[in-house]
């Protein structure tokens, strides 16, 4: 191992370390904080509400980016493991698209889907599959209702040689200068930094590392004001099993 492989690997280490010792009183914290919500210790007021929701929306952003942080240190050091299953792409698609209504709703957003009506079960790992698939929809939903009536079209095609899963939004869109860095880690667009939406730069380096890590591929059209499309694709005979330490934290 050289040096620098060495010191990557020292300090993905640390940031794995660090993360599992930070999570553990910020989930503390969460559970204190759902046991107030649920009047367990007597109603609160309108006003001790907002404060509790700001406080409760900050510590789960927190324990998000800790876990993004766990997964990039798995990713980054090989120790991932991936365990495929025959799977209904079509229903998985719905499902996880179905734990993200509580954000449509939020943001008003419109989210519609072009997917065939049925096709042969395919090998994958569903944690990996859902992480991507996740993370794209939610950036999608995001950043097309910025000002507008956001509108996300959820599209699953097949051809000769592989799966295409495909995320399109009417969003803000990525300038054509800096969409070969949208994959790099902790990069943000300036577009992106200038709107109110969460982000810390992991979400897009994250699904790239899972891609790779499962050999698809992923490539996107952008036009500033007009939207992104991400097309994710999956070869016919799906995801290879690898043994590994650890799977995706959640």
């Amino acid at each position: 191992m050289t040096k620098e492989k060495e010191i990557d690997k020292a300090k993905s280490e640390f940031v794995s370390l660090a993360s599992h010792q930070l999570r553990t009183p910020l989930t503390a914290i969460n559970w204190y904080i759902e046991m107030l919500q649920d009047k367990d210790v007597g109603v609160l007021n309108d006003k001790q509400k907002e404060y509790f929701l700001e406080i409760y929306k900050g510590s789960r952003r927190m324990v998000d980016l800790l876990n993004d942080l766990l997964n990039v240190s798995r990713l980054e050091t090989g120790r991932l493991k991936i365990e495929p299953v025959p799977t209904d792409l079509k229903a998985f698609i719905q499902e996880v698209c179905k734990e993200l209504q509580p954000l449509v709703l939020e943001m008003g957003c419109h989210l519609l889907f072009k997917l065939p009506e049925k096709l042969p079960e395919v090998n994958v790992d569903q944690v990996l599959l859902r992480q991507v698939i996740s993370n794209l929809l939610t950036n999608a939903i995001q950043y097309s209702s910025v000002g507008k009536a956001g509108q996300v079209i959820v599209s699953l095609a097949v051809s000769p040689k592989e799966y295409t899963i495909s995320v399109k939004d009417n969003g803000i869109g990525i300038p054509k200068e800096v969409q070969g860095r949208i994959f790099e880690k902790f990069f943000r667009a300036d577009n992106a930094h200038e709107i109110m939406v969460d982000g810390n730069g992991l979400g897009l380096y994250l699904v790239k590392q899972i891609i790779d890590a499962f050999g698809g591929s992923i490539r996107l059209d952008s036009e500033v004001g007009k939207g992104s499309i991400f097309y994710v694709t999956i070869s016919l005979s799906g995801m290879k099993a690898k043994v590994g330490q650890k799977g995706l934290e959640k």
